[in-house]
């Protein structure tokens, strides 16, 4: 471990001993061993540790575990505690999400006010075949299937080479101390889903699959690299900037050799997930006018031009998005998978609900909720202001300035994942229905 450590160092260029080092430790087998092997190649360091408060004593001895080696080898220990539950309610994000905002933004000012200009992260192989699959899933691109690197943005991950097992082994061999998290035990996440359940079975196939797929990531890197020259050639002919927008010429896009991958390489950036812009694609012969969103920017279809603005905030607020009639799932604003039924059961839950798809008028909208708003809660004969349906849930105001409808013109259908309005439910003469399952983030 340490030799192939050194030499994947070397091989990357990755450290020196004049680098001010910064190392995120959590007190799991890989950050230790991380450390352990950045004592004996000789590096000065100093470590970062979070509790995020969501495993009470358990993160409190992972802490200590920190502290006191950081305390042996005299190193300067940072750490700080986060109430993560609490910011991943008020951001409207999941749990995993807020953690990672939190240590982040965390270390970023810590490598700011002590002038750090290297994070050390313990990431390893078996990390990045899981974010492998995990992009795949989510229809990241080339971009995304290439993995992690060993360096971006100013962070490094200097065990990438290394499998989980061998850090293991090299953690008993060396009688290195080390915590368990016990939530890795649970499947409820997507990534440890895919540790435990999915990415066994390809072992099964194919005893190597660790040592196939770090081959395949390499060979996905320079695949990447291959593209991004293709495509920074591309963009110099079809895209041009013009007081404050970004336009991109049409009929130069569809004369490519690759307008489906040139459109998404070209619109990632500014926040189009993979679905979106396969529905922007399928518009580009239509008529002007078609707009649509990613968080930050505005894409509006031109005669000859998709024109891309950057939303002000005031635009935020009142933003509506659009389902299609042909669409199947939607990632943004919210993550929602679409199935038309004929053969079905009156059933509903604040998740996963069923709606008489004859009432439904396409394009349905996705907006946030506006003062006045009301409307029909399920079981319900009369009207209800939204504010006072938010009031009987007793929702936080972070949780309702967050909360997203689902609309049939201007009706509202569905405060999603709360409560369906009565106008839409399945009734006995319903003959087609749209089942709608939400994934909160």
């Amino acid at each position: 471990m340490l030799q192939a450590f050194q030499q994947y160092n070397r091989k990357h260029q990755l450290l020196t001993q004049q680098h001010r080092l910064l190392v995120a430790v959590s007190g799991g087998a890989d950050s230790m061993v991380l450390c352990d092997v950045l004592l004996k190649s000789g590096y000065t360091f100093s470590v970062a540790h979070c509790n995020f408060q969501l495993r009470g004593k358990e993160a409190d001895e992972d802490e200590n575990l920190v502290k006191e080696f950081c305390k042996r080898n005299a190193l300067v220990f940072f750490k700080r505690g986060f109430n993560t539950a609490e910011y991943a309610v008020q951001k409207s994000i999941s749990v995993q999400m807020a953690a990672r905002e939190l240590r982040y933004n965390w270390f970023a000012e810590l490598m700011r006010e002590h002038g750090f200009d290297k994070l050390l992260t313990a990431h390893h192989l078996n990390d990045n075949i899981e974010t492998f699959f995990i992009n795949l899933i989510r229809g990241s691109g080339i971009n995304g299937l290439k993995g992690i690197l060993p360096e971006s943005k100013g962070i490094i991950r200097p065990l990438l080479f290394a499998k989980r097992s061998d850090i293991e082994t090299y953690a008993a061999e060396n009688k290195i101390e080390y915590r368990n998290d016990s939530s890795n035990a649970s499947d409820k996440y997507l990534r440890n889903y895919l540790r435990l359940n999915i990415i066994p079975k390809f072992k099964e196939l194919n005893p190597s699959f660790e040592d196939t797929m770090e081959a395949e990531l390499a060979r996905l890197r320079d695949v990447q690299a291959l593209l991004n020259g293709i495509v920074k050639q591309e963009k110099q002919n079809c895209v041009r900037e013009e007081q404050g927008f970004v336009k991109l010429e049409i009929e130069k896009i569809k004369a490519s050799a690759i307008p489906s991958l040139l459109l998404f390489e070209l619109l990632k950036e500014y926040g189009f997930s993979s679905v979106q812009v396969q529905t922007i694609e399928s518009c580009l012969d239509g008529e002007a006018g078609r707009v649509f969103y990613s968080t930050a920017f505005q894409l509006t279809k031109d005669r000859q031009f998709l024109i891309l603005s950057q939303l002000k905030k005031e635009q935020e607020a009142g933003r509506n998005y659009f389902i299609e009639e042909t669409d199947t799932s939607i990632s943004i604003p919210v993550k929602l998978k679409l199935i038309r039924k004929t053969d079905f059961e009156i059933t509903s839950n604040k998740n996963k609900i069923g709606l008489d798809a004859a009432k439904l008028v396409f394009p349905l909208s996705i907006a946030h909720w506006q003062q006045g708003d009301k409307f029909k809660p399920l079981g319900m004969n009369g009207f209800k202001k939204l504010s006072d349906f938010f009031t009987n849930e007793k929702m936080a105001l972070p949780e309702k300035e967050q909360q997203w409808l689902l609309k049939n013109k201007e009706e509202i259908v569905w405060v999603i994942g709360r409560r369906i309005d009565e106008r839409y439910k399945i009734t006995e003469e319903t003959k087609q229905v749209l089942e709608i399952e939400y994934f909160p983030e």
